[in-house]
């Protein structure tokens, strides 16, 4: 059984077929880095939508916009605002939000974690990984390295996102990326 951490549908698409029948998968949709509300509201109506095509379980965290803007103060010296795309500000929110799946995983009997961040073109996929291997053997569990191309799998997403006229977002989430 393996914890899937969700930050969208569009990304969930590629990686849900490619564990579909190899592992029985439970969607997490924790994602407090996405502002405004109402767009967390919309990506969330499309996980749930997903959720229902493939039927597989879906579990909503908590929207914690405001502590997950603290722990970003906290950990970084500068103004949130003047961090590039991808640098330091990006790593501190993937960590908050593999931190916080993989303490969800442990605390509810998950064996096996991943995430739809650790396939994307965009992203440093390279520190997920190592991330999320870290993180998973403080728990006590297995983080699941997907062996997905990148570019192949935006393709398939962009073919299933099409295919299930889903919404599929402009920006990565939080106020500081739109």
């Amino acid at each position: 059984m393996i914890l899937l951490h969700t930050c969208c549908a569009p990304c969930a698409l590629p990686i849900i077929e490619y564990l579909l029948g190899k592992k029985d998968i439970t969607l997490y949709f924790y994602n407090p880095n996405i502002y405004p509300e109402e767009e967390y509201q919309k990506r969330l109506k499309e996980v749930e939508k997903i959720s229902k095509i493939y039927n597989l379980k879906l579990i909503i965290g908590e929207y914690e916009h405001d502590k997950w803007l603290a722990y970003l103060k906290k950990s970084l010296p500068r103004p949130l605002a003047s961090y590039p795309e991808n640098d330091e500000r990006c790593l501190s929110c993937f960590r908050f939000r593999l931190d916080k799946s993989a303490k969800f995983a442990k605390d509810n009997n998950f064996n096996e974690f991943t995430t739809t961040l650790s396939v994307n073109r965009f992203k440093d996929t390279k520190f997920m990984d190592n991330y999320g291997q870290k993180i998973a053997k403080e728990y006590g569990l297995h983080y699941m390295v997907l062996n997905l191309e990148p570019y192949q799998a935006h393709e398939k997403e962009k073919e299933l996102v099409k295919k299930y006229n889903l919404y599929s977002q402009r920006y990565c989430g939080c106020e500081f990326s739109n």
